[in-house]
């Protein structure tokens, strides 16, 4: 899957960045007890940019008005407001559903990989695909939710884009786990762009893309499949 994944990369002249492979077991204590899932973490995708004198004053630019509009929705500015105007421009241009974009080739490809290889006993794709979820989510959302630390360096406005204390730019798809897990989905892939405050050079950019997949199993099932399979690999 992952060489699959580096002949469409190398072909399209994207940069796959801090590829790693990561599985991690939680108690879904949250939702059943009895219930656990496995989750693969992707690396993040972006396209090569170069840093520029010019961009970087425009990222210390602040929104001067006390409300700012995101995909039709206005949010009030506060104190923990560390949003910039370009940053914002850039929500909502969904690179990943654009017919023909790099991304969305990469996107396509992982897609049709589960369709094929993970089906249910009628023929059906047993991973639901979610790939236009709103970015603006809350710290709970993407963070309380996961169980992160209240004194975790990711909460920090150094590294999370906050439009303000109630609301932030999601820094990673697995923050609408939660919330697809209490709604019935056992099995599902998120795909979608995130955002992590980081200064811009050839492999580093405030915007990238992510895929996430997660697949839910009871305790019986985990004992009688001894064999782990990864859900997703880049």
């Amino acid at each position: 899957m992952y060489r699959l994944i580096q002949q469409v990369v190398k072909r399209h002249g994207v940069a796959l960045t801090g590829a790693s492979w990561k599985m991690q077991w939680f108690q879904a204590s949250a939702v059943q007890s009895s219930l656990f899932f496995f989750r693969g973490l992707s690396s993040s995708t972006c396209l090569q940019t170069n840093s520029s004198p010019h961009a970087e004053s425009i990222e210390r630019a602040r929104f001067s008005s006390p409300t700012i509009s995101l995909l039709d929705r206005t949010y009030d500015v506060d104190s923990s407001t560390n949003i910039t105007p370009r940053v914002a421009s850039k929500i909502g241009r969904c690179l990943h559903r654009r017919s023909g974009h790099p991304i969305s080739h990469v996107r396509h490809r992982i897609e049709n990989y589960f369709s094929s290889a993970f089906v249910t006993r009628v023929g059906h794709p047993r991973f639901v695909v979610f790939d236009n979820l709103n970015p603006v989510v809350t710290p709970h959302q993407n963070f309380d939710s996961l169980r992160v630390p209240a004194d975790h360096p990711s909460r920090m406005s150094t590294d999370t884009y906050y439009v303000n204390s109630e609301h932030l730019l999601r820094s990673h798809m697995t923050a609408h786990d939660e919330e697809l897990i209490q709604s019935g989905f056992d099995a599902f892939l998120l795909v979608g762009d995130v955002y992590r405050r980081d200064e811009v050079d050839a492999s580093h950019y405030p915007v990238f893309h992510q895929v996430d997949g997660v697949c839910l199993f009871t305790e019986k099932e985990v004992e009688k499949n001894c064999a782990v399979v990864l859900v997703l690999v880049i």
